[in-house]
């Protein structure tokens, strides 16, 4: 009993003397983080516009034969267009839009081969 007590004061003080001082500041670690466009275009795009982006459904533009401008492609993901509803509260992030219009821009190049 008094060698558990011991143990237990031990962990106590150890922990205690670990733990000094106040954590005040939590770092950010989301820009460190991965985001992967193509699964993210899969989750919120391709019912309308096809894993290709090609299928036009309800209306959607082919993607693959898209002219946009990247910044144009952002401007659309956050705001919507014609039918397209805007994307900014399911793409929360600059990161996430970034990510799909990269996998967007991408289907161009794959459509070219």
């Amino acid at each position: 009993m008094v060698l558990r007590s011991l143990f237990i004061g031990s962990a106590l003080l150890l922990i205690a003397a670990c733990s000094e001082g106040k954590i005040t500041e939590v770092k950010d670690d989301s820009a460190n983080v991965e985001v992967d466009g193509q699964l993210l275009y899969t989750n919120n795009c391709a019912s309308c516009h096809g894993l290709d982006g090609a299928l036009g459904n309800s209306g959607s533009k082919d993607l693959s034969q898209s002219k946009f401008s990247e910044q144009e492609v952002l401007k659309i993901l956050k705001e919507g267009k014609g039918t397209m509803p805007p994307f900014e509260y399911l793409l929360t992030t600059d990161k996430e839009r970034e990510a799909v219009m990269e996998f967007v821009m991408s289907l161009r190049k794959q459509q070219k081969k």
